[in-house]
């Protein structure tokens, strides 16, 4: 892990939280009150987070008004498929396969593809340092699994940012300048500003489109899913307020 994912990972919940929670106990030890107050709210987020109803909300909010419907006067002429994650396919890990969001994104991608008569662009960089990327992983997955080779391959992001930057470079040298971008809805809004910013027309594709809380009365008991989607939540606005400020 580098530095700087290190640094994210402590901000974020539910790490961030449990360190306020530890410091509010601490300052109670001469601020009582004030003390306890702090590392009772921050105990409370924490539980509120883990309850499915808040990521619900969260990823439901994330998807909400993105460019789905193409425009008219600039139709897309290609299809971009994100990556997600990559899962060791041999103990040595010198071998690759696509992690489970990555093949719910390029089965998606295919779909999209094959029904649009489009190329195919996959996004991703290096696994790890001396191994293959993950645009190369969905590549292979594409040509012998579904028998949809992709026309090119972006290979050096390292990030979703990076993913639009290098991969409007290859878009543009080939005159392409509105796509289809594939992805998990909660990812697609960040995904569109980036892509954007390096001034390609964006219509998105979400794999599962998230259809908001229902509100029953197990959504608002805490468990290991709610959580995960909360996480997804707020790890995605974060981001995009963060490419907000970057452009």
């Amino acid at each position: 892990m580098t530095l700087f994912g290190f640094l994210k990972a402590l901000a974020l919940p539910p790490i961030s939280l449990l360190l306020i929670a530890l410091g509010g106990l601490l300052m109670s030890l001469r601020y009582r009150r004030l003390g306890w107050c702090i590392s009772f709210l921050a105990t409370s987020s924490v539980v509120a987070l883990a309850m499915p109803v808040t990521g619900a909300v969260l990823l439901a909010s994330l998807s909400a008004d993105l460019p789905r419907t193409a425009p008219p006067d600039n139709l897309p002429t290609a299809v971009v498929i994100l990556s997600a994650e990559a899962r060791a396919a041999n103990a040595a890990r010198t071998r690759f396969e696509p992690g489970p969001l990555t093949w719910e994104r390029i089965l998606a991608g295919v779909q999209v593809a094959r029904t649009s008569r489009l190329p195919i662009l996959v996004a991703g960089g290096p696994i790890t340092p001396n191994g293959p990327t993950l645009a190369a992983v969905m590549a292979v997955a594409l040509t012998q699994i579904l028998n949809t080779p992709p026309r090119w391959q972006e290979q050096r992001s390292r990030d979703t940012w990076e993913n639009a930057r290098y991969s409007a470079e290859i878009l543009k040298a080939n005159g392409i300048t509105s796509i289809y971008v594939v992805s998990h809805g909660w990812h697609l809004r960040r995904a569109a500003i980036a892509f954007r910013h390096f001034g390609i027309q964006v219509t998105v594709v979400p794999v599962r489109p998230d259809p908001g809380p229902e509100f029953h009365l197990e959504d608002f008991v805490p468990s290991l899913s709610g959580w995960t989607a909360s996480f997804y939540g707020l790890h995605e606005w974060i981001g995009g307020l963060y490419y907000q400020f970057r452009q």
